[in-house]
């Protein structure tokens, strides 16, 4: 609680400063005693007169950027924060980093940090992070960034080309900046996400030995490249692909993945996804965004290998469409998930096509589901019926979470489709009270859509860089 206090007196205390030199600049003829106020120099003071090792501390829980800005406080404290630099084992130059400054002047802001860096005693770095630009003219120190991070034997590298002001032409900003070789040699590395990257493998790649996760977003990649990733990197236990294009195929050569945790968003094209998913026999957590993807054609064949077992998945999440709410009933029929705990269901607006699923009952059982989320929902009759089944099933169901949509649910009484939803949260909320349950436990929360609440919104986005 200590450090807390001091860390948000520090932070007044840099916004006062701040104030005080944009006023000697508005008003340079007034005195600087009569225009500061008496106790925000105590206050200033107070903070200063700390011990060094203290004040070190403080700055050690401060975002980079914040810590820097201390330097203008005063002559004492223009190098306080180099210490906790040069020992760092974090560097972080993402977007809030970056934040709106030109990209040649944080191309030199990060130069010198790096050379203050090696005056240091560290030589191990465990995150290197970079939001950056990358343009012919800014190559060479990208790679330069790149390769001082792999000498120091980084552990989790986040490299972020993935500008906003690119994204309408993604498919330029995809062949701007391969894979540097210096990368694929890197044996220390444990997690690597990559943004805005076309991905290719030098001749010779040996494998990432101690890479666990693996996240692509916006990524251009052909099969084969992923073929030999999978395959040569035995200790993944984490892959997420979002947005990114050129493998339409998920039939890999790899057998005996450990993948523990699968996300797959926005991927269009892509095919064999449930092949693929039913050869993780490790997987605890699913999250895609089109249940479609799943769809096993071989079931039409030979189902009698149905349903598909994951005896090891704990967490599910789905994109569900209101059109053909029977295919979530359907996918329960055709998989299995024996210890599944938290499912969590986005509802997509019925915006494509999707395979014609039969809306037969489903036989299966939830013995361990004890939380169920559904975004987007306003009470039309495919959710209900959905809430019904899911209801039905959970045995020892503890909580479901409704959440309302964003626009509110009156956004959606326009649409004829849509016409069973309710003019209100309340008299929805009266709708749901007398649903049966097969768990005496159960109980349903209806909750309005919040930005703020994280846990309430399915994770699969929180992989986009």
């Amino acid at each position: 609680m200590k450090n807390t206090t001091e860390f948000e007196a520090l932070e007044a205390a840099m916004e006062k400063k701040k104030r005080i030199q944009d006023l000697e600049v508005a008003v340079p003829m007034i005195n600087k005693k009569n225009r500061i106020n008496h106790q925000e120099q105590e206050e200033v003071d107070r903070i200063t007169q700390l011990p060094d090792h203290i004040i070190h501390h403080i700055l050690s829980l401060m975002p980079l950027k914040s810590a820097v800005r201390t330097s203008i406080l005063s002559n004492t404290w223009k190098d306080l924060w180099k210490p906790m630099w040069v020992n760092t084992t974090i560097l972080d130059f993402g977007a809030d980093f970056a934040g709106d400054k030109p990209f040649y002047l944080l191309s030199h802001i990060i130069n010198r940090l790096l050379q203050l860096l090696q005056t240091g005693n560290n030589k191990t770095i465990d995150i290197f992070r970079l939001y950056f630009d990358p343009q012919v003219q800014f190559l060479p120190n990208i790679q330069h960034w790149i390769e001082f991070a792999v000498q120091n034997g980084v552990k989790e590298l986040d490299l972020d080309f993935t500008l906003e002001t690119f994204e309408l032409f993604f498919d330029v900003v995809q062949s701007r900046y391969e894979l540097p070789p210096c990368l694929v040699s890197c044996d220390s590395m444990a997690v690597l996400r990559l943004g805005g990257y076309s991905f290719e493998l030098p001749r010779g790649f040996r494998g990432f030995g101690s890479l666990r996760a693996l996240h692509l977003t916006r990524v251009r990649i052909a099969h084969h490249v992923l073929d030999e990733m999978l395959l040569k990197c035995p200790m993944l236990e984490e892959f997420s692909l979002v947005d990114c294009c050129g493998s339409c195929s998920f039939l890999f050569s790899a057998a005996d993945l450990k993948i523990k945790s699968f996300t797959l968003m926005d991927c269009h094209g892509a095919k064999k996804v449930g092949v693929f998913v039913s050869r993780l026999a490790h997987l605890q957590i699913l999250r895609t965004c089109l249940l479609p993807d799943f769809y096993v054609l071989e079931l039409e064949i030979a189902p009698v290998n149905f349903p598909i077992t994951l005896p090891n998945l704990i967490e599910l999440q789905l994109g569900v469409c209101d059109q053909y709410p029977g295919g979530l009933i359907a996918f329960f029929r055709y998989w299995n998930f024996p210890c599944l705990e938290k499912l969590m269901l986005e509802w997509i607006p019925p915006f494509c096509t999707w395979m014609d699923w039969t809306e037969e009952s489903s036989g299966c059982v939830f013995h361990r589901l004890k939380t169920i989320t559904l975004n987007g929902f306003y009470g039309s009759a495919w959710q209900m019926m959905v809430v019904k089944f899911l209801l039905k099933k959970a045995v020892i169901l503890e909580t479901m979470v409704l959440v309302t949509p964003k626009e509110g649910i009156d956004a959606y009484q326009s649409d004829e489709s849509l016409s069973q939803a309710k003019p209100n949260v309340a008299l929805l909320h009266e709708q749901l009270l007398p649903l049966p349950k097969v768990s005496t436990n159960a109980r349903i929360v209806l909750h309005e859509h919040s930005e703020d609440d994280n846990s309430l919104f399915c994770t699969h986005d929180r992989f986009i860089l």
